[in-house]
């Protein structure tokens, strides 16, 4: 069946979290859509919470090909069919009604919809982040609002809607965590593709501990520079 959109949600131990999400995101979308669910070990026992709670077939377990966070976005990004994409996380209680606004984008034409916390509407500066994450997101988005064209506020954000088009055109080439979603924007916006974003929440954990780690923030750099160069030498990559 084809579907308009993929929702993906890698997990790892988010069985206190998962429920509540899945439940949400089934009854609260509007439209045609999957859930991939991408899993590390078949011993995570939010698969067996899955199993046990769900049986619909828009919800789809898949095995990790790789490892990790952004090895599950590679493997469910490469069997996704549905006209975009769109990340989501195990634990984000706040934003399903957000996935809706994406998608409603996308159809007035846009190739990728950036969740924002920092333009109006977003709520940032309500929740509270570690200080170095917090400090670092605000600087990237000052430099990258100020010195570029790029159309998001907040360019760190793994939230993100993808058309297919890009999915299929720009192999993830990042290694590490949320990295693929800033990679694929800088491609995106150095191809001259049209790029638009939503106000969203910062997911505030209810249970379990965050998957983020200080150590990844060095590989968003290069995707950095290379949107800040895309201003310099811009390509005219999208037919």
């Amino acid at each position: 069946m084809k579907y308009d959109l993929d929702i993906v949600i890698p997990v790892y131990f988010e069985e206190r979290n998962i429920a509540e999400t899945l439940e949400n995101i089934l009854k609260r979308i509007k439209i045609n859509f999957r859930i991939i669910i991408v899993y590390d070990y078949l011993e995570d026992p939010t698969v067996n919470e899955i199993k046990n709670n769900f049986n619909d077939k828009k919800i789809i377990l898949l095995k990790n090909k790789f490892s990790g966070l952004n090895g599950a976005v590679k493997t469910a990004f490469k069997i996704s069919n549905a006209k975009a994409a769109i990340l989501y996380t195990a634990e984000d209680h706040q934003n399903y009604d957000v996935i809706n606004k994406m998608y409603d984008k996308f159809n007035q034409g846009y190739d990728v919809v950036c969740a924002s916390r920092l333009m109006t509407g977003g709520d940032y500066y309500q929740v509270k982040e570690p200080l170095i994450k917090s400090i670092l997101v605000k600087i990237v988005s000052y430099i990258l609002s100020n010195f570029t064209s790029l159309q998001t506020t907040d360019p760190t954000n793994g939230f993100r809607l993808f058309s297919n088009e890009i999915i299929k055109k720009f192999p993830i080439e990042s290694k590490r965590g949320f990295t693929f979603a800033i990679e694929l924007l800088a491609k995106a916006y150095r191809n001259n593709y049209k790029i638009t974003e939503v106000p969203s929440n910062t997911p505030a954990r209810k249970m379990g501990n965050s998957k983020f780690k200080y150590k990844t923030i060095i590989f968003y750099l290069p995707w950095f520079i290379n949107i800040l160069l895309s201003r310099i030498n811009p390509k005219n990559g999208k037919s």
